[in-house]
């Protein structure tokens, strides 16, 4: 029943594309943007993170800017760290790119949602290039990139746009400029009819793989095989909840309740804190987004574990990019 305002709503996104920003802002520095076609949950943040520091290795001047979805500094823009301190908490850079400067040292984060006011900020620090997370649909800014990530799991889901269907946009709306980036979680291939779908159009395509690798907590990292006698819940706040508990049971982690809560979730109705206060579990697990938000409740510290993900990148894939940079 939906199908047809799929169809009109795909053929806007394909006009919008195509007309409606014929002058995008031109930074005076090379632009990537690390986005998706779906919608939500296709790992950009770990692939950010993963092909800022691949980046740097490399010898370039990075820079990271984020949305900052729903936090203070959404609107009016800004830098959140430089690079060696945060400069702000997590209510005024947001879940995602707050996890994204925790993990880049060296490299200052911005967050804003007017992509190119943050890059005339940007250009005071005169980098070599900027990745932008999640700006596949932001089209007032020029890029000499756009890698688009694919999920191996959810691929293209039903094939159709939004309402009826999982995409943002149809798969004719990729760039000319664009690489495709299969990314597996925990070990999930790309399945034959996604492969042969993204085959016909032409575009380079790579792979990125992620995994769970490491328990961490205030004290420092811990030994899962210590909880095989303790009560485990988890906790997560992210588009595809499922993903987070395969990464625990990849870690040999049996737990007995997940509180699930939407994407971006900022913790701060006290229907969701009781809920995690009246859990009598022993251990607290949750993603590296969400520990950005509930490490500093005192209630939960003793208990609260971050379950962290190595994301790593097809050395050809840092080829290729740093060919077009060049």
């Amino acid at each position: 029943m939906l199908y047809p305002a799929s169809l009109i709503y795909a053929g806007y996104m394909l006009f919008r594309r195509k007309f409606l920003f014929p002058s995008p802002y031109r930074a005076p520095f090379k632009v990537i943007s690390v986005g998706n076609l779906t919608s939500g949950g296709s790992g950009k943040t770990p692939i950010t993170i993963a092909l800022a520091k691949a980046l740097q290795d490399r010898g370039f001047r990075v820079v990271v800017a984020s949305r900052g979805y729903r936090a203070g500094w959404e609107q009016r823009g800004g830098m959140i760290s430089d690079g060696s301190h945060l400069l702000t908490d997590v209510c005024n850079a947001g879940d995602e790119a707050l996890m994204v400067a925790s993990s880049l040292p060296g490299i200052p984060v911005f967050v804003g949602r007017i992509r190119r006011e943050v890059l005339r900020q940007v250009a005071k620090l005169k980098p070599d290039l900027v990745i932008l997370d999640d700006a596949m649909q932001h089209l007032k800014v020029a890029r000499d990139l756009d890698i688009v990530v694919f999920d191996t799991k959810i691929g293209l889901g039903n094939g159709w746009v939004i309402p009826a269907g999982y995409l943002r946009e149809p798969l004719s709306a990729l760039p000319e400029k664009s690489i495709i980036l299969l990314h597996s979680k925990n070990g999930l291939h790309a399945p034959d009819a996604l492969l042969s779908r993204l085959h016909k159009t032409s575009l380079p395509r790579f792979v990125a793989s992620s995994h769970a690798s490491t328990i961490r907590s205030e004290a420092g990292v811990i030994d899962p095989t210590c909880w095989q006698n303790k009560q485990i819940s988890l906790v997560s706040a992210i588009a595809h909840p499922d993903s987070f508990e395969s990464s625990a049971r990849a870690l040999g982690i049996r737990f007995q309740a997940h509180h699930r809560f939407p994407d971006h979730f900022a913790y701060s109705d006290p229907n969701a804190m009781r809920s995690l206060l009246q859990d009598v579990c022993e251990i607290l697990l949750c993603t590296a987004k969400d520990w950005a938000k509930l490490q500093d409740v005192p209630t939960l510290k003793d208990r609260l574990f971050c379950l962290d993900l190595e994301t790593s990148l097809d050395p050809a894939l840092v080829d290729k990019i740093t060919s077009i940079l060049r």
